[in-house]
């Protein structure tokens, strides 16, 4: 009805629990404001128009050279808000629908688990229509891999798994769930400082989704610029990064003098950024697509990028 794919899998299955009858699903849809917006579209109102993200937007400033000192400073501020975050909400913290809330996982348990296939097979998907065999992978690094949901079945396909993290507190939940699950080809890290990237291996493959965009611009800049190191000769990265908003800025020196929260940030970085660095990694872009991993696609893009290092 709406013309496109689920965001994913827990979208779904929040409407089959919530809504119990087709005539109940359908009043849903048709009273949504994306429905009328896509009626608009095909009747020809101009004022329905739907624009994911329109063409005619201005650049967006965003500061992204910044001193070893404010990096560090801004990794360790990201570092203690998801060791919070893992302590207090940490399923809730990873998929944010309101049902994996602390006080009521426990039923919704199977299901959140369950929802990492979905993500799973968007990557080895992407991967073989760009003619990379997801089962010859060697080691496949993950990161954010956070209590392992999406981690186990990336390690059903290829043939080693590094999971990194940065909380401590939702690897110790991976680590239970991994050894429930029986997967022995599964190692995990736990990124502590801005430092504990550079000790990554190199890699096969690296898989990352929504995860570098709750980093400030110059975090998910270097982390880019890290992982593509990490790359063996023709490795590939599966990357979501969202890369433009409506009125955002950064600034380095407003971020660090504003009082931390200890809630979930969201960050973007334009895409000639993210090209810019592919390139000085010797990297090139096999894919790039519009993904619905942020919502409000008028006012916001997020991309899931394809990067492959030169053979």
């Amino acid at each position: 009805m709406l013309g496109r794919d689920p965001e994913n899998a827990d979208v779904v299955n929040n409407l089959c629990q919530t809504v119990h009858t087709v005539a109940k699903l359908r009043e849903v849809f048709i009273g949504s404001a994306e429905f009328q917006q896509r009626m608009g579209e095909l009747l020809g109102s101009q004022q329905f128009v739907r624009q994911r993200h329109p063409f005619t937007m201005p650049s967006i400033p965003v500061e992204v050279g910044v001193s070893r000192e404010a990096l560090a400073q801004m990794f360790e501020r990201i570092h203690q808000a998801w060791e919070y975050l893992g302590e207090t909400d940490p399923y809730w913290s990873v998929v944010t629908q309101p049902q994996y809330h602390m006080d009521q996982f426990d039923s919704h348990k199977d299901q959140f688990f369950k929802s990492g296939k979905y993500s799973a097979d968007l990557f080895f998907a992407a991967l073989r229509r760009n003619h990379v065999n997801p089962n010859l992978i060697g080691l496949c690094l993950e990161v954010g891999c956070g209590v392992g949901r999406v981690t186990n079945y990336l390690a059903q396909t290829v043939e080693r798994v590094l999971g990194a993290d940065i909380s401590a507190h939702h690897l110790e939940i991976a680590r239970d769930h991994l050894a429930k699950e029986g997967r022995s080809n599964v190692t995990l890290k736990q990124l502590t400082d801005i430092r504990s990237l550079n000790d990554l291996p190199p890699v096969d493959a690296i898989f990352s989704v929504i995860t570098l965009q709750h980093n400030p611009p110059p975090v998910i800049a270097w982390m880019l610029r890290t992982l593509l190191g990490c790359l063996k000769p023709s490795g590939v990265a599966y990357l979501q990064i969202p890369t433009y908003r409506n009125g955002y800025l950064f600034e380095a020196d407003r971020y660090l003098n504003t009082p931390p929260t200890k809630s979930l940030e969201m960050h973007f970085l334009p895409q000639h950024e993210i090209f810019k660095i592919v390139d000085e990694a010797g990297c090139r872009c096999l894919e790039i697509r519009e993904d619905s991993m942020v919502g409000e696609e008028s006012k916001m893009l997020s991309n899931t990028f394809v990067f492959q290092k030169s053979a």
